[in-house]
């Protein structure tokens, strides 16, 4: 079973490579907990994809090719988790189907897939169209004009006209009806209630997670192809203004050049597109430096879950720089210590008070990095134990402003997360 899934990810690998990459990035389950597939939550702070065997079985090569972009397209455009801000769910759940179906051939739709021509009878009826390329706000308001006004002819009068016409071109659906029933597309989405069950903090968490994939699929179709890897230019669009907002708070590059770059460690570096220079052979080799940063979570109880997800979508970029990390999580002192390799922890250790002196006895004895960069609130007396290393301070939204005492009081160079 999972190797005809990833069957059709090579598929999609070739055809179409961002999604090919996003699903071999998303853990995958075969399950009975749905009839079809779905995506859910895993670990409440991961997605991942749920494939019924038996449904899986009786799909086409086609249908299962369009399946995954459907589910996977639900993820990056960021239905599961703006469900909460609408309040009749089945109406959100079938314009979010209106979005992504738009991205997917006819001919990769299953039976019973929600189109914009299914619901053509509403502009002889209500007067009302529904346009292409719009967003899930969009049709979620235009239906729901249909539920509150009177038609101004009846559904098959609606339905002869566009067949006299030739603009049928899909099944024509009655919203009430697919409200009240049971559409086999829509049953799709019943995992989506676990999201709105997630406090905030664990809803950011996951979308963070989901935000991270989703950049990461990017960063590397984008690198290897043009236009994200044949995405349509509407959908391609839309990945841009996604990515664009999840954009670092500062510019890593230029920051750690300016605050680390006389202290730094070098290594050599074998290369073949330059020979040694003293005895000419190949390969020759280069000098590299990286920065060897200590890396302070502050993990006490003031800290909201809100300000982690802040801290670690910042290291990501940091770590991206090329920089060696070391994570330490502290409170009043180090609860865990560990190297970063892109992905956040499971879960964080603390959250009892605040002090910054840990992190620079460990820096002076233990580690002794090129610099010490340190996420808190600053809600903390300045530490007596002096650095012997550049120290940055990264002050979440939340934390001290520029003008309290504190903030001059604190060794080294700071800068606020806006």
């Amino acid at each position: 079973m999972l190797d005809s899934i990833s069957k059709t990810s090579i598929k999609l690998l070739l055809a179409e490579p961002f999604y090919g990459h996003f699903m071999m990035g998303l853990p995958k389950e075969i399950s009975t907990q749905t009839e079809t597939a779905a995506v859910a939550l895993m670990n409440r702070q991961n997605i991942k994809l749920i494939v019924n065997a038996d449904f899986w079985s009786t799909l086409s090569e086609e249908h299962r090719y369009g399946l995954i972009k459907h589910e996977m397209l639900h993820i990056v455009l960021k239905h599961l988790f703006i469900m909460k801000n609408y309040s009749n769910k089945t109406l959100f759940n079938i314009a979010a189907d209106l979005v992504v179906n738009q991205y997917i051939a006819t001919a990769q739709l299953p039976t019973g897939g929600i189109v914009l021509d299914n619901f053509a009878y509403l502009e002889p009826m209500y007067g009302i169209t529904l346009e292409k390329d719009k967003d899930v706000g969009y049709y979620y308001r235009q239906l729901d004009k249909t539920m509150k006004q009177n038609p101004k002819m009846t559904f098959e009068a609606a339905v002869s006209k566009l067949e006299t016409t030739g603009k049928d071109g899909h099944p024509q659906l009655r919203i009430k009806e697919l409200i009240d029933g049971q559409n086999e597309a829509l049953q799709r989405h019943k995992f989506w209630e676990e999201f709105e069950k997630m406090s905030e903090g664990e809803r950011k968490i996951a979308e963070y997670q989901a935000n991270r994939i989703i950049k990461q699929t990017a960063e590397r179709v984008k690198h290897k192809y043009k236009n994200y890897g044949n995405l349509p230019a509407g959908l391609a669009e839309k990945l841009a203004e996604i990515l664009k907002g999840m954009e670092p708070k500062f510019n890593w590059r230029r920051v750690l050049r300016l605050f680390a770059s006389t202290s730094n460690s070098s290594y050599i570096k074998n290369t073949i597109r330059r020979p040694s220079r003293r005895y000419g052979t190949v390969p020759g080799i280069k000098i590299k430096r990286r920065n060897r940063l200590l890396i302070a979570i502050d993990t006490s109880g003031s800290i909201q879950q809100e300000e982690l997800i802040e801290f670690f979508s910042e290291i990501y970029f940091i770590w991206r720089q090329g920089a060696e990390i070391q994570i330490v999580e502290c409170d009043t002192h180090i609860h865990k210590t560990y190297n970063y390799k892109g992905t956040p922890p499971v879960e964080i250790h603390g959250r009892g008070g605040t002090s910054f002196e840990a992190p620079m006895i460990y820096g002076n004895q233990e580690y002794r990095p090129d610099a010490l960069i340190y996420f808190t609130d600053g809600y903390a007396p300045a530490p007596t134990n002096l650095p012997r290393f550049p120290v940055l301070w990264i002050i979440s939204s939340n934390g001290i402003k520029t003008e309290d005492k504190i903030w001059d009081e604190l060794p080294g160079k700071k800068l606020k997360i806006a």
